[in-house]
Protein backbone atom coordinates (compact mmCIF):
# COMPACT_ATOMS: atom_id res chain seq x y z
CA UNK A 1 0.00 0.00 0.00
CA UNK A 2 1.62 3.30 -1.29
CA UNK A 3 2.44 5.56 2.03
CA UNK A 4 0.62 8.58 2.45
CA UNK A 5 3.37 11.44 2.63
CA UNK A 6 2.94 14.33 5.72
CA UNK A 7 6.05 16.71 4.88
CA UNK A 8 9.36 16.39 2.58
CA UNK A 9 12.49 17.41 1.74
CA UNK A 10 13.88 16.79 -0.84
CA UNK A 11 13.96 13.27 -2.06
CA UNK A 12 13.11 12.71 1.44
CA UNK A 13 9.38 12.20 3.49
CA UNK A 14 7.55 11.34 6.83
CA UNK A 15 4.84 8.95 7.18
CA UNK A 16 3.48 6.41 8.82
CA UNK A 17 4.98 3.03 8.20
CA UNK A 18 2.30 0.27 7.25
CA UNK A 19 1.89 -2.92 6.78
CA UNK A 20 0.12 -4.18 3.20
CA UNK A 21 -3.14 -4.05 4.70
CA UNK A 22 -2.74 -0.38 5.86
CA UNK A 23 -2.68 -1.03 9.68
CA UNK A 24 0.44 0.86 11.28
CA UNK A 25 3.78 -1.01 12.11
CA UNK A 26 4.48 1.83 14.95
CA UNK A 27 2.58 4.33 16.07
CA UNK A 28 5.95 6.70 15.23
CA UNK A 29 6.76 8.76 12.08
CA UNK A 30 9.11 7.14 9.74
CA UNK A 31 11.88 8.98 7.23
CA UNK A 32 11.50 7.31 3.79
CA UNK A 33 14.40 8.10 1.32
CA UNK A 34 16.43 6.70 -1.50
CA UNK A 35 19.76 5.34 -0.68
CA UNK A 36 21.80 6.00 -3.68
CA UNK A 37 24.51 3.82 -2.27
CA UNK A 38 22.47 0.98 -1.72
CA UNK A 39 20.19 1.31 -5.22
CA UNK A 40 17.52 1.07 -2.85
CA UNK A 41 14.87 2.62 -0.94
CA UNK A 42 15.25 2.73 2.96
CA UNK A 43 13.41 3.96 6.10
CA UNK A 44 14.33 5.69 9.58
CA UNK A 45 12.19 6.01 12.25
CA UNK A 46 12.12 9.51 14.11
CA UNK A 47 11.43 8.07 17.40
CA UNK A 48 8.53 10.26 17.73
CA UNK A 49 4.73 10.29 16.58
CA UNK A 50 4.73 14.27 16.98
CA UNK A 51 4.54 15.81 13.81
CA UNK A 52 6.63 18.54 14.66
CA UNK A 53 9.60 16.88 16.46
CA UNK A 54 9.54 14.70 13.27
CA UNK A 55 9.95 17.54 11.12
CA UNK A 56 12.82 18.49 12.86
CA UNK A 57 14.10 14.83 12.81
CA UNK A 58 13.71 14.60 9.32
CA UNK A 59 15.34 17.97 9.19
CA UNK A 60 18.36 17.01 10.75
CA UNK A 61 18.38 13.85 8.68
CA UNK A 62 18.41 15.41 5.44
CA UNK A 63 21.34 17.64 6.40
CA UNK A 64 23.36 15.46 7.44
CA UNK A 65 23.08 12.75 4.32
CA UNK A 66 23.33 15.32 2.23
CA UNK A 67 26.12 17.11 3.09
CA UNK A 68 27.64 14.19 4.04
CA UNK A 69 27.76 12.95 0.52
CA UNK A 70 31.61 14.36 -1.22
CA UNK A 71 31.59 11.90 -3.75
CA UNK A 72 29.45 10.70 -6.39
CA UNK A 73 28.62 7.19 -5.69
CA UNK A 74 28.36 6.19 -9.43
CA UNK A 75 31.32 8.34 -11.33
CA UNK A 76 33.17 9.54 -8.53
CA UNK A 77 32.93 13.05 -8.69
CA UNK A 78 33.71 15.25 -5.73
CA UNK A 79 31.30 17.76 -4.52
CA UNK A 80 31.17 21.31 -3.65
CA UNK A 81 29.32 20.38 -0.41
CA UNK A 82 27.75 23.70 -0.36
CA UNK A 83 24.02 23.74 0.00
CA UNK A 84 21.72 23.94 -3.08
CA UNK A 85 20.63 27.01 -3.79
CA UNK A 86 17.19 28.62 -3.78
CA UNK A 87 14.89 28.23 -6.18
CA UNK A 88 14.98 31.72 -6.79
CA UNK A 89 18.09 32.71 -7.16
CA UNK A 90 18.70 29.58 -9.63
CA UNK A 91 16.51 31.11 -11.71
CA UNK A 92 18.13 34.47 -11.51
CA UNK A 93 21.47 33.06 -12.47
CA UNK A 94 19.74 31.53 -15.38
CA UNK A 95 17.95 34.49 -16.81
CA UNK A 96 21.19 36.01 -16.17
CA UNK A 97 23.30 33.73 -18.58
CA UNK A 98 20.28 32.73 -21.78
CA UNK A 99 19.60 35.27 -23.85
CA UNK A 100 16.39 33.18 -24.24
CA UNK A 101 13.15 35.81 -24.77
CA UNK A 102 10.83 33.04 -23.62
CA UNK A 103 12.66 32.29 -20.46
CA UNK A 104 11.65 35.38 -18.70
CA UNK A 105 7.74 34.80 -19.09
CA UNK A 106 8.12 31.35 -18.17
CA UNK A 107 9.97 31.61 -15.24
CA UNK A 108 7.82 34.45 -14.12
CA UNK A 109 5.00 32.78 -13.40
CA UNK A 110 7.35 30.14 -11.01
CA UNK A 111 8.36 33.48 -9.36
CA UNK A 112 4.76 34.64 -9.15
CA UNK A 113 3.88 31.23 -7.62
CA UNK A 114 7.14 31.72 -5.29
CA UNK A 115 5.91 35.27 -3.81
CA UNK A 116 2.39 34.25 -3.32
CA UNK A 117 2.50 30.78 -1.63
CA UNK A 118 5.40 32.24 0.53
CA UNK A 119 7.92 29.69 -0.31
CA UNK A 120 10.33 32.44 -1.29
CA UNK A 121 12.89 30.55 0.72
CA UNK A 122 12.64 26.89 -1.25
CA UNK A 123 15.60 25.30 -1.94
CA UNK A 124 15.89 23.82 -5.31
CA UNK A 125 16.57 20.09 -3.77
CA UNK A 126 13.44 20.20 -2.72
CA UNK A 127 11.38 20.77 -5.51
CA UNK A 128 9.67 17.38 -6.93
CA UNK A 129 6.94 16.16 -9.14
CA UNK A 130 4.74 16.88 -5.63
CA UNK A 131 5.95 20.78 -5.42
CA UNK A 132 4.98 20.87 -9.31
CA UNK A 133 1.86 19.18 -8.80
CA UNK A 134 1.23 22.04 -6.34
CA UNK A 135 2.31 24.61 -8.58
CA UNK A 136 0.60 23.28 -12.20
CA UNK A 137 -2.72 23.42 -9.98
CA UNK A 138 -2.11 27.26 -8.86
CA UNK A 139 -0.97 28.30 -12.44
CA UNK A 140 -3.96 26.92 -14.09
CA UNK A 141 -6.41 29.11 -11.91
CA UNK A 142 -4.41 32.60 -12.90
CA UNK A 143 -5.82 33.90 -16.13
CA UNK A 144 -3.85 35.74 -18.85
CA UNK A 145 -4.55 39.08 -18.86
CA UNK A 146 -3.15 40.95 -22.17
CA UNK A 147 -1.76 44.57 -22.30
CA UNK A 148 -5.52 45.70 -23.59
CA UNK A 149 -6.94 43.65 -20.61
CA UNK A 150 -8.29 40.73 -22.28
CA UNK A 151 -8.92 38.11 -19.98
CA UNK A 152 -8.21 34.05 -21.26
CA UNK A 153 -7.40 31.20 -19.77
CA UNK A 154 -3.84 29.73 -19.04
CA UNK A 155 -3.29 26.38 -20.91
CA UNK A 156 -1.97 23.08 -19.83
CA UNK A 157 0.98 23.66 -22.15
CA UNK A 158 1.78 27.40 -20.88
CA UNK A 159 2.31 26.19 -17.46
CA UNK A 160 4.02 22.61 -18.36
CA UNK A 161 6.87 25.62 -20.55
CA UNK A 162 7.02 26.63 -17.54
CA UNK A 163 7.74 23.47 -15.74
CA UNK A 164 10.26 22.62 -17.97
CA UNK A 165 12.28 26.14 -17.88
CA UNK A 166 12.85 25.56 -14.07
CA UNK A 167 13.53 21.93 -14.38
CA UNK A 168 16.51 23.45 -17.12
CA UNK A 169 17.11 26.46 -14.49
CA UNK A 170 17.66 24.27 -11.41
CA UNK A 171 20.03 21.84 -13.52
CA UNK A 172 22.00 24.57 -14.73
CA UNK A 173 22.59 25.58 -11.00
CA UNK A 174 23.82 22.10 -9.69
CA UNK A 175 25.80 21.53 -12.67
CA UNK A 176 27.88 25.37 -12.27
CA UNK A 177 27.92 24.20 -8.42
CA UNK A 178 29.20 20.50 -9.01
CA UNK A 179 26.13 19.54 -6.37
CA UNK A 180 24.74 16.54 -5.95
CA UNK A 181 21.18 16.58 -7.38
CA UNK A 182 19.63 17.08 -10.53
CA UNK A 183 15.90 18.44 -10.68
CA UNK A 184 13.92 15.44 -9.85
CA UNK A 185 10.96 16.66 -12.42
CA UNK A 186 8.96 14.95 -15.07
CA UNK A 187 7.70 16.93 -18.11
CA UNK A 188 5.53 14.79 -19.88
CA UNK A 189 6.10 15.53 -24.58
CA UNK A 190 2.44 15.51 -24.50
CA UNK A 191 1.84 17.73 -21.77
CA UNK A 192 4.14 20.38 -23.64
CA UNK A 193 3.18 19.67 -27.09
CA UNK A 194 -0.85 19.85 -26.11
CA UNK A 195 -3.38 18.93 -28.53
CA UNK A 196 -2.13 19.07 -31.84
CA UNK A 197 -4.61 21.28 -33.99
CA UNK A 198 -6.11 19.77 -37.30
CA UNK A 199 -6.27 22.42 -39.42
CA UNK A 200 -2.81 22.89 -42.56
CA UNK A 201 -3.30 26.05 -45.18
CA UNK A 202 -2.68 25.00 -48.85
CA UNK A 203 -0.28 26.29 -51.02
CA UNK A 204 -2.68 28.79 -52.11
CA UNK A 205 -3.41 29.75 -48.37
CA UNK A 206 0.33 30.22 -47.96
CA UNK A 207 0.53 32.49 -51.11
CA UNK A 208 -2.71 34.82 -49.62
CA UNK A 209 -0.35 35.10 -46.22
CA UNK A 210 2.20 36.38 -47.92
CA UNK A 211 0.03 38.45 -50.48
CA UNK A 212 -2.02 40.18 -46.91
CA UNK A 213 1.46 41.01 -45.66
CA UNK A 214 2.93 42.59 -48.55
CA UNK A 215 -0.90 44.24 -48.55
CA UNK A 216 -0.98 43.40 -52.37
CA UNK A 217 -5.04 42.70 -51.82
CA UNK A 218 -6.59 46.24 -50.76
CA UNK A 219 -9.78 47.58 -51.77
CA UNK A 220 -10.05 49.72 -54.81
CA UNK A 221 -10.43 53.25 -53.16
CA UNK A 222 -7.45 52.98 -50.84
CA UNK A 223 -4.48 55.84 -50.99
CA UNK A 224 -1.19 55.16 -51.27
CA UNK A 225 -0.58 56.62 -47.64
CA UNK A 226 -2.81 53.35 -46.65
CA UNK A 227 -1.62 51.09 -48.30
CA UNK A 228 2.23 52.30 -46.96
CA UNK A 229 0.55 52.59 -43.61
CA UNK A 230 -0.48 48.57 -44.30
CA UNK A 231 2.61 47.57 -45.38
CA UNK A 232 4.68 48.89 -42.33
CA UNK A 233 2.31 47.37 -39.77
CA UNK A 234 2.70 44.50 -41.48
CA UNK A 235 6.35 44.28 -42.10
CA UNK A 236 7.39 42.28 -38.81
CA UNK A 237 4.81 39.20 -39.75
CA UNK A 238 6.34 39.02 -43.30
CA UNK A 239 9.50 38.56 -41.70
CA UNK A 240 8.29 35.94 -39.70
CA UNK A 241 6.28 34.38 -42.60
CA UNK A 242 9.79 34.55 -44.74
CA UNK A 243 11.69 32.68 -42.02
CA UNK A 244 8.82 30.28 -40.99
CA UNK A 245 8.69 28.93 -44.51
CA UNK A 246 12.50 29.20 -45.17
CA UNK A 247 13.74 27.12 -41.85
CA UNK A 248 10.12 25.40 -40.65
CA UNK A 249 11.14 26.55 -37.35
CA UNK A 250 8.65 27.16 -34.34
CA UNK A 251 7.45 30.55 -33.31
CA UNK A 252 9.46 31.10 -30.52
CA UNK A 253 12.95 30.01 -32.48
CA UNK A 254 12.02 32.27 -35.17
CA UNK A 255 11.28 35.13 -33.19
CA UNK A 256 14.69 34.58 -30.88
CA UNK A 257 16.33 34.31 -34.58
CA UNK A 258 18.88 37.41 -35.10
CA UNK A 259 22.14 37.72 -37.82
CA UNK A 260 24.26 39.69 -34.86
CA UNK A 261 27.48 38.12 -34.24
CA UNK A 262 27.27 37.82 -31.32
CA UNK A 263 24.18 34.98 -31.68
CA UNK A 264 25.85 33.51 -34.30
CA UNK A 265 23.05 31.52 -35.95
CA UNK A 266 23.66 33.10 -39.22
CA UNK A 267 26.72 32.42 -41.32
CA UNK A 268 27.19 33.23 -44.97
CA UNK A 269 30.20 31.90 -46.06
CA UNK A 270 28.46 28.40 -45.71
CA UNK A 271 24.58 29.19 -46.20
CA UNK A 272 23.70 27.80 -42.69
CA UNK A 273 21.03 28.64 -40.09
CA UNK A 274 22.02 27.49 -36.75
CA UNK A 275 17.99 28.27 -35.29
CA UNK A 276 19.67 28.12 -31.42
CA UNK A 277 21.18 30.69 -30.44
CA UNK A 278 24.60 30.95 -28.96
CA UNK A 279 24.67 30.08 -25.32
CA UNK A 280 21.12 28.55 -24.99
CA UNK A 281 21.13 24.95 -23.83
CA UNK A 282 19.22 22.93 -26.07
CA UNK A 283 16.26 21.53 -24.84
CA UNK A 284 13.47 18.70 -25.82
CA UNK A 285 12.28 21.35 -28.16
CA UNK A 286 15.41 20.68 -30.54
CA UNK A 287 15.92 23.51 -32.82
CA UNK A 288 18.36 22.33 -35.47
CA UNK A 289 20.74 23.70 -37.91
CA UNK A 290 19.67 24.01 -41.13
CA UNK A 291 20.44 25.20 -44.57
CA UNK A 292 19.23 28.71 -45.96
CA UNK A 293 17.36 28.78 -49.58
CA UNK A 294 19.14 30.84 -51.81
CA UNK A 295 16.29 32.90 -51.65
CA UNK A 296 16.36 33.83 -48.10
CA UNK A 297 20.29 34.63 -48.45
CA UNK A 298 19.74 38.41 -49.57
CA UNK A 299 17.38 39.26 -47.11
CA UNK A 300 19.74 37.40 -44.28
CA UNK A 301 22.97 39.08 -45.52
CA UNK A 302 20.91 42.26 -45.34
CA UNK A 303 19.32 42.47 -42.23
CA UNK A 304 20.75 43.85 -38.89
CA UNK A 305 19.80 42.06 -35.09
CA UNK A 306 16.81 40.42 -35.00
CA UNK A 307 15.16 39.25 -38.06
CA UNK A 308 11.71 40.01 -36.93
CA UNK A 309 11.87 43.18 -35.04
CA UNK A 310 8.96 42.97 -32.80
CA UNK A 311 8.61 41.29 -29.50
CA UNK A 312 5.45 39.80 -30.85
CA UNK A 313 3.39 38.92 -34.31
CA UNK A 314 0.05 37.39 -32.52
CA UNK A 315 -2.13 39.80 -33.05
CA UNK A 316 -0.98 40.65 -36.53
CA UNK A 317 -1.09 36.75 -37.13
CA UNK A 318 -4.22 36.54 -36.02
CA UNK A 319 -5.94 39.97 -37.58
CA UNK A 320 -4.17 37.92 -40.82
CA UNK A 321 -6.12 34.29 -39.89
CA UNK A 322 -9.49 36.49 -39.56
CA UNK A 323 -9.21 38.79 -42.34
CA UNK A 324 -8.72 35.14 -44.63
CA UNK A 325 -11.01 33.08 -43.13
CA UNK A 326 -9.03 30.66 -41.63
CA UNK A 327 -10.29 28.28 -38.52
CA UNK A 328 -10.29 29.78 -34.98
CA UNK A 329 -10.32 28.05 -31.65
CA UNK A 330 -6.88 27.16 -31.54
CA UNK A 331 -6.57 26.59 -35.25
CA UNK A 332 -4.78 29.29 -36.62
CA UNK A 333 -2.00 30.36 -33.98
CA UNK A 334 1.60 31.57 -35.31
CA UNK A 335 2.41 27.72 -35.93
CA UNK A 336 0.26 27.60 -38.06
CA UNK A 337 3.28 28.76 -41.23
CA UNK A 338 5.35 25.76 -39.61
CA UNK A 339 2.64 22.77 -39.74
CA UNK A 340 1.52 24.02 -43.50
CA UNK A 341 4.95 24.23 -45.23
CA UNK A 342 6.22 20.64 -43.77
CA UNK A 343 2.60 19.16 -44.35
CA UNK A 344 3.13 20.38 -48.32
CA UNK A 345 6.32 19.37 -48.50
CA UNK A 346 6.18 16.04 -46.63
CA UNK A 347 4.53 13.96 -49.04
CA UNK A 348 7.37 14.81 -51.46
CA UNK A 349 9.77 14.01 -49.25
CA UNK A 350 8.07 10.43 -48.00
CA UNK A 351 7.95 9.51 -52.00
CA UNK A 352 11.84 9.21 -52.19
CA UNK A 353 12.34 7.71 -48.21
CA UNK A 354 13.33 11.12 -46.88
CA UNK A 355 11.17 11.97 -44.59
CA UNK A 356 12.63 10.00 -41.36
CA UNK A 357 16.35 11.59 -42.02
CA UNK A 358 15.18 15.08 -43.50
CA UNK A 359 11.93 16.06 -42.60
CA UNK A 360 11.69 15.25 -39.06
CA UNK A 361 15.40 16.77 -38.52
CA UNK A 362 14.06 20.27 -40.32
CA UNK A 363 11.65 20.21 -37.65
CA UNK A 364 13.39 19.30 -34.80
CA UNK A 365 11.83 15.79 -33.71
CA UNK A 366 15.02 14.34 -34.06
CA UNK A 367 18.69 14.93 -33.82
CA UNK A 368 21.55 14.96 -36.67
CA UNK A 369 22.86 11.35 -37.57
CA UNK A 370 26.53 11.34 -38.26
CA UNK A 371 25.61 7.68 -39.92
CA UNK A 372 23.61 9.34 -42.94
CA UNK A 373 24.94 11.82 -44.94
CA UNK A 374 22.00 13.40 -44.98
CA UNK A 375 21.73 14.32 -41.85
CA UNK A 376 25.45 14.96 -41.04
CA UNK A 377 25.51 18.77 -40.59
CA UNK A 378 28.33 20.81 -43.17
CA UNK A 379 28.00 17.17 -46.05
CA UNK A 380 26.98 18.31 -49.46
CA UNK A 381 24.24 15.92 -49.10
CA UNK A 382 22.64 17.70 -45.92
CA UNK A 383 19.12 18.22 -45.89
CA UNK A 384 19.69 18.66 -49.59
CA UNK A 385 16.08 17.68 -50.88
CA UNK A 386 14.77 19.53 -47.98
CA UNK A 387 16.46 22.51 -49.46
CA UNK A 388 15.74 22.11 -53.10
CA UNK A 389 11.95 21.16 -52.21
CA UNK A 390 11.52 24.51 -49.89
CA UNK A 391 13.18 26.38 -52.64
CA UNK A 392 10.91 25.07 -54.96
CA UNK A 393 7.96 26.21 -52.94
CA UNK A 394 9.02 29.54 -51.99
CA UNK A 395 9.44 29.81 -56.15
CA UNK A 396 6.34 29.29 -56.38
CA UNK A 397 5.16 31.64 -53.66
CA UNK A 398 6.84 34.67 -54.99
CA UNK A 399 5.77 34.19 -58.12
CA UNK A 400 2.53 34.67 -57.02
CA UNK A 401 3.14 37.34 -54.24
CA UNK A 402 5.99 39.03 -55.75
CA UNK A 403 7.84 40.71 -52.79
CA UNK A 404 7.35 37.42 -51.05
CA UNK A 405 11.01 36.65 -50.90
CA UNK A 406 12.80 39.83 -52.59
CA UNK A 407 14.59 42.84 -50.86
CA UNK A 408 12.29 45.81 -51.04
Amino acid sequence: MRKKKIYERGDYYLAFDTNPDGTARSKNLYIFYYDREGGRGRSHSTGTSDLELAKEELDRFYEKREKSHKFCPTCGQAFSGELPPLVATAIAEYLESTDYEAATARLAHVLAYLEAKGLEDARCDEINDAWVKKFRKWASGVDIVSPTGKIRKRSPTTVAASVSMLRTAINQAFESRKLLHRAAISVKKSEIEGKSPWFRASESQIIGMFRYALALDFPENSSDKQIQKWKRERSNLLQYLRLGVATWARPDAIMDFSTSEEAEQWNPGNGYIELNPFGREQSEKYRPLVRAPRQLIPLLNENVGKFVKSASVRTAFRQMASTLGFPDKGQSGEKLIRRSTASLIRPLLESNGAWESQGRLMLGHIRPNVSDKYATPYHEDYLVDALRLTEELIDRIEAAAPGAFSLN
